[in-house]
């Protein structure tokens, strides 16, 4: 019997929920205002009905959390494990990251431009907690960090990423990943200064 992570994936449900995906950015770049916004006028637009986009996530908002945790997800777990081992020098890991996201720049746009910033920011440091924080823990065999530092890693980490990531995105992308790399390097030097000082 299989369990419930090896069923295999409906493909009915992977479409719909990408319909519903594709529909909200289409309505956004064509104008739309995020906050008027309906589910059955995204729901309409993908071609599905109400009681399936709520099947499939239940709010607008959702959606966009969870193409916003998708990103960050698959960045995350991209960058190489090297670009996680302490000491941390050059901005390996911070240029890993960049360079992952310079290959998304349509949906970073998308969703840092036309959606609501706390999305974004919730998505975030979700990651932050659960893959980035504990990939350090597993890559450099680090001890638990308590409560405190985990929550204020997390908040620090995540802030500073997304403000990292919106300007870039006000900025058109013109400023390559290595730039803004080396940039959001200098802001997260001393938190990770805190992650080296919490594996002594």
């Amino acid at each position: 019997m299989l369990t419930a992570t090896e069923r295999p994936i409906d493909r009915r449900i992977v479409r719909s929920r990408s319909a519903i995906e594709q529909a909200l950015m289409e309505l956004l770049v064509e104008g739309r205002l995020y906050d008027a916004l309906t589910v059955s006028e995204v729901a309409g637009r993908a071609g599905l009905t109400r009681k399936t986009f709520y099947a499939r996530f239940g709010s607008i908002d959702a959606v966009v959390l969870n193409m916003a945790s998708e990103l960050f997800e698959s960045v995350l777990l991209t960058v190489p494990d090297e670009a996680y081992e302490l000491p941390l020098f050059k901005g390996r890991l911070t240029h890993a990251i960049l360079a992952e996201l310079n290959k998304n720049l349509t949906l970073l746009e998308f969703l840092t431009t036309l959606c609501p910033g706390y999305l974004f920011l919730e998505a975030g440091r979700g990651a932050v907690a659960s893959l980035l924080l504990s990939r350090f823990r597993c890559v450099n065999d680090l001890a638990p960090i308590s409560d405190f530092d985990r929550d204020y890693l997390t908040h620090l980490l995540a802030t500073t990423l997304l403000g990292t990531i919106t300007a870039w995105a006000s900025r058109g992308f013109e400023d390559g990943p290595d730039q803004v790399a080396d940039f959001a390097e200098e802001m997260l030097g001393p938190i990770c200064s805190r992650i080296f000082q919490l594996a002594e």
